[in-house]
């Protein structure tokens, strides 16, 4: 949809080709009836030549000020036309495009001067006026302004315009505020006009250290402070220079929402520069730092004994560059001196070029590739840089499609991943966070004149805060150089790793993942039926699992499923790993064989809601120990000899002896309990083995017996009530079979059960090898 053409634009655009379109000092304008730069640039040249400039230029700049006349009502001619010509193309109308400057050239003019912010105005116009005519400046609150801070810009204005020049008036935060803001505390500091910059220098700086305010008093600062706390996204009074309760309220909260520090009822350089300039105080002290160097104990030891607690450091180098990377050595001396560390991932970052949606692919597996050989926990948050100074088109074109492609492969990684972090400017980070799936944000607000910084407010949820650079601590050996990072909290990076980490458990993940996802698509996004189809087709991996009896109790494999899974999703890597506890080769067979049949029941129409009171000991019986226990039970009759207590508890749930009943079958029968306690109906089954075997150090699994008992039977004596009975014969509120009878069938193969006081010797020890595991 092309924008709407304008037609006095258009007029004001023909006028300008006709009238200076032969003369080598003007670039004729293209007649699209659009206000732009182009058309602005064009009304400057007109200017210009009128005035008498020979060398013209697209900038309004100190000769074209210095010559810039007054032109007032009564006027004609060509200058009239400009006035005219800016005003239409602002958005206010003249009452015609004539080169007469008349009652309705006069009305215009006043209303422009209102909206600035001099109410009482004439409507004649002058340089300063002009400058801020031609330029694209909007005196109009703009989507996003807001009223107060349009007043503000207002009041600015006519207090300190004579300081700087007329600044937007459109309601938004910016850059110009910002220095118009500064330009307003030299004044105020008694900085003359030929010396202030509307930037923190040394003489600002110093003044600024001098002044400090107490709760009562009245000065024209407090009132700036005042204009500065609301652009920083407090709701204050602005229309006194007096420093009440409310502003010292919101100068708490804000000085809590940096971690600077307040002292008690007083506003001084620390508060006022933390509010006009995104670095605030630079010798404020840090928790937190980075550095680019690879860092010996002796530094390590001077970082810790000048407080820092954190460190940021860079988890790979480009190719020739600095060695700026971690090594396994630095990462050891690091955490043994009790520091912790956050990731940050820069091989570019400093220009448009770096970034795109196929470099954030590349960058992000280059990332997981480091940070997993380096054995980071997983869910740490690695920091990717963007370490220049974009606007907003460029934020928009280039940085966000990057951070979607890192985003992207993370993702893809499942639990098994790292989360995605952001360095850059205050501008930068904010829309990050709105457009992508960042999660945690490290402010590069060191580089105060960015002008991502200028004039934005600092995010509310940063985890990381850049604010002072090139810093050198220590001596000699223990000399270090770093930048100042304040340390909020929400980050605390990573204090451990996992030098020995277990591709082979990992590598199973990922299949069951793929599997997972896969099946997803089959049943149409039923988690519940996409888990019990991925637990039926492991399951029927092994033939051991196949068959009547594991099709009755964990239902039937869907065969359509199996097909798109032998053909989809790569299994060269196979099912073997490791038990995180107890390092033996785990059953994954069993284990899914077994979670089959606690996920079967509950995607049967009808069952729903069923009684798991009743049912969860009969999976134990049917898919679970009762089956393992039943074996176990005839080998204590016929190996046990008269000794056959003491052989039950020896060989009950071994791990070396070999049995019916072996360790690799207790934990499998528990672990599928726990699992499919743990899914529930919303969680995913790769979810659940990521979370229960390899999150957090493998804390489920380290305590599966213990969670087994809980949650199965609520108590321990309730577990052993149910082991006994079970051996004894029947299980309570089960009338309509004998589990006995059953599993003689099935797994005695029609030979007698044993006699009571076997069944009851391994029961004792099954009871009893429990206990030991809780």
């Amino acid at each position: 949809m092309q924008p709407r053409i304008d037609e006095m634009v258009l007029e004001v655009q023909k006028w300008l080709n006709k009238t200076y379109g032969d003369d080598s000092r003007f670039n004729r304008v293209e007649e699209n009836g659009r206000t732009g730069w182009p058309t602005i640039y064009g009304l400057r040249r007109a200017l210009q030549i009128e005035i008498g400039i020979q060398e013209t230029s697209d900038s309004f700049g100190p000769t074209t000020y210095a010559k810039c006349p007054n032109i007032n009502q009564g006027d004609e001619g060509n200058l009239v036309y400009i006035v005219q010509g800016g005003l239409w193309c602002k958005g206010y109308s003249p009452g015609g495009f004539n080169g007469y400057y008349g009652n309705g050239t006069y009305g215009a003019v006043k209303e422009l001067k209102a909206d600035m912010g001099f109410p009482t105005a004439s409507g004649n116009m002058n340089r300063d006026i002009m400058k801020a005519l031609l330029d694209m400046s909007a005196f109009v609150c703009l989507e996003g302004g807001t009223d107060a801070i349009r007043s503000i810009q207002q009041q600015l204005n006519y207090d300190y315009y004579d300081y700087y020049q007329i600044c937007p008036c459109d309601g938004l935060y910016n850059r110009e505020m910002n220095k118009m803001l500064i330009y307003a505390l030299q004044k105020e500091l008694g900085i003359s006009k030929s010396e202030a910059t509307g930037t923190w220098g040394p003489t600002t700086t110093s003044l600024c250290k001098e002044q400090s305010f107490s709760l009562g008093t009245q000065d024209p600062i407090i009132k700036l402070v005042k204009y500065a706390t609301v652009c920083n996204g407090f709701v204050i009074d602005t229309s006194t220079s007096y420093y009440d309760a409310e502003l010292d309220s919101a100068l708490e909260d804000f000085a809590d929402s940096l971690l600077i520090s307040k002292p008690t009822n007083t506003i001084n350089y620390s508060i006022i520069k933390s509010l006009l300039s995104s670095n605030g105080d630079p010798d404020r002290s840090a928790k937190g730092c980075d550095t680019a160097t690879q860092l010996t104990t002796a530094q390590i030891k001077t970082l810790k004994s000048n407080g820092f607690e954190i460190v940021g450091r860079y988890l790979t180098k480009v190719e020739g560059g600095l060695n700026k990377n971690l090594t396994d050595e630095e990462i050891k001396r690091i955490l043994d001196e009790g520091l912790r560390i956050f990731p940050i991932f820069q091989e570019d970052g400093g220009s448009n070029s770096a970034f795109s949606y196929e470099s954030g692919t590349k960058n992000a597996e280059n990332a997981y590739k480091a940070a997993k050989e380096f054995g980071i926990p997983y869910g740490t948050t690695i920091y990717f840089a963007v370490d220049y100074d974009p606007q907003v088109t460029e934020i928009v074109n280039y940085i966000v499609p990057y951070f979607q492609g890192v985003c992207a492969v993370m993702s893809s990684y499942g639990k098994a991943s790292y989360k995605v972090g952001a360095y850059g400017t205050r501008n930068v980070c904010n829309i990050l966070k709105q457009e992508t799936e960042v999660t945690t944000l490290f402010v590069l607000d060191s580089s105060y004149g960015f002008s991502g910084n200028l004039g934005f407010t600092m995010p509310k949820d940063w985890a990381f805060d850049q604010f002072s650079v090139d810093l050198t601590y220590g001596s000699g050996s223990g000399a270090v150089s770093v930048d100042k990072v304040a340390y909020s909290g929400r980050d605390d990076g990573f204090s451990k790793v996992n030098p020995q980490r277990q591709s082979d458990i990992e590598n199973v993940y990922f299949v069951i993942k793929d599997l997972y996802e896969l099946a997803m698509i089959h049943t149409g996004q039923n988690v519940k039926e996409s888990n019990l189809c991925v637990a039926q087709y492991i399951r029927e991996k092994s033939q051991s699992y196949r068959g009547t009896l594991w099709e009755l109790t964990g239902g039937k494999l869907d065969t359509n499923y199996t097909q798109k899974a032998d053909e989809r999703v790569d299994q060269s890597k196979g099912y073997d790993f490791k038990d995180p506890v107890s390092g033996m080769t785990y059953d994954i067979y069993h284990l899914m064989a077994t979670l089959s049949a606690e996920l079967y029941l509950s995607v049967i129409p009808g069952f729903e809601d069923i009684n798991w009171e009743v049912f969860d000991p009969l999976v134990d019986v049917f898919a679970g120990w009762g089956g393992d226990l039943t074996t176990f039970t005839a080998e204590v009759k016929n190996k046990g000899g008269s000794n056959y207590r003491n052989w039950a508890k020896n060989n009950i749930c071994s791990k070396t002896a070999d049995t019916t009943f072996p360790y690799v079958d207790y934990i499998a029968d528990i672990d599928a309990f726990n699992l499919g306690y743990y899914m529930g109906s919303q969680t995913s089954i790769a979810d659940a083995f990521y979370d229960y075997f390899i999150g957090s150090n493998s804390e489920l699994a380290k305590n599966r017996s213990g969670l087994y008992v809980k949650q199965a039977y609520g108590d321990f004596d309730s577990f052993s009530e149910a082991v006994t009975v079970f051996q004894e014969g029947m299980f309570p509120n089960v009338e309509f079979m004998d589990p006995m009878k059953y599993l003689k069938e099935k797994l005695l193969d029609g030979q007698e059960l044993p006699e009571l006081e076997y069944r009851l010797a391994a029961a004792d020890a099954f009871i009893e090898y429990v206990i030991s595991e809780l």
